[in-house]
């Protein structure tokens, strides 16, 4: 039921970018929760297929399956590549594509939250799998210009674990054989105050959601999206109130079968046999350092356990910071 809703959502996304796109176009995809990664994985299928041609031979469902399959299959883009090396393409499939799909680079992803392995809760309970969703690419290709995720500091459910953009490093390959660092300029994930919805909108009377929509709204801005209205920041915010998401999910049942989870802020990087996985350019707003010192009830534990690991405190920072150096200021 759920690879399903989400294979629909991102077919039919990328249908009506086949139909609507025009040469010259820039592409900006958006999403909050199971949303974000529909929207990571709609840029994945791009990145790595293409964009389809109207009418061209091959079939939109066809091209999705190739896209399912792993990292063995060619992208569009070593495809192109290897054609203008004068090398000859293999199958019919990967002729067609070279014919008739377009290399269409992605001006920016923007997502909040992205959760879990589908933004699924139920991660931990017996008899459903999320093994049938591992050929999901939403991870960051070269041809995504611009990726921004906002993050929620205060969520606690566990099955809600945020899906950060990570790099792979691997052992004993060389730097240059590997992508290169993303600029955070260009890439960045960033926590604000708030639980999964709070940060993404959707609870009763927040105002909350209105520091990471600003901030998502002005990177598109400076990219060139155009929006009809622009996001004025209540002044009331620093004391809105956090949704308690972990107490009321399941009206409260949620609570008797998972404890309850803090997320870790500036994780190190997570060793694989062979090298390291780490996450990318993770940096902590300042509305959240500017709540520490408006609000004395607001202590999570997670940021105070960063702010321990890194002999500062949270009260003294006025700009937004780098996680793993938090004396590396950036921009707002």
């Amino acid at each position: 039921m759920f690879g399903y809703g989400l294979d629909k959502a991102v077919i039919d996304a990328y249908k009506w970018l086949v139909e609507t796109y025009e040469p010259g176009d820039e592409i900006f995809i958006f999403g909050f929760s199971r949303g974000a990664y529909t929207a990571r994985s709609l840029a994945g299928f791009i990145s790595k297929c293409g964009l389809l041609k109207p009418g061209a031979p091959l079939g939109i469902g066809q091209l999705y399956d190739r896209y399912r399959k792993d990292e063995t299959v060619s992208t569009i883009w070593k495809l192109y590549a290897a054609r203008e090396a004068g090398l000859a393409s293999g199958s019919v499939e990967e002729r067609w594509m070279l014919d008739y799909a377009m290399r269409t680079p992605i001006k920016m992803i923007g997502v909040w939250d992205t959760v879990g392995a589908l933004g699924v809760p139920f991660g931990d309970i017996t008899g459903i799998s999320r093994s049938g969703f591992k050929f999901l690419h939403t991870g960051l290709r070269v041809s995504q210009e611009n990726a921004y995720h906002a993050v929620a500091i205060d969520e606690h459910r566990k099955a809600f674990a945020p899906t950060l953009w990570t790099r792979k490093i691997r052992d004993n390959v060389p730097a240059t054989s590997m992508a290169a660092p993303r600029p955070i300029a260009s890439v960045e994930q960033r926590w604000f105050v708030g639980a999964h919805a709070n940060v993404g909108g959707g609870c009763r009377s927040d105002l909350l959601a209105q520091i990471p929509l600003r901030w998502l709204m002005d990177k598109a801005s400076s990219l060139g999206l155009s929006f009809r209205s622009v996001v004025t920041v209540d002044p009331e915010v620093l004391n809105a109130q956090l949704s308690d998401s972990y107490g009321e999910f399941l009206h409260g049942a949620y609570r008797r079968v998972s404890k309850p989870y803090d997320r870790m802020i500036g994780e190190p990087p997570r060793p694989f046999p062979g090298g390291r996985d780490e996450t990318i350019n993770e940096t902590i707003d300042a509305s959240v350092f500017d709540r520490w010192r408006a609000n004395a009830d607001y202590r999570p534990v997670n940021l105070a356990d960063w702010a321990q690991r890194h002999g500062i405190e949270p009260g003294s920072i006025t700009t937004p910071v780098l996680a793993h150096d938090p004396r590396t200021a950036v921009r707002p």
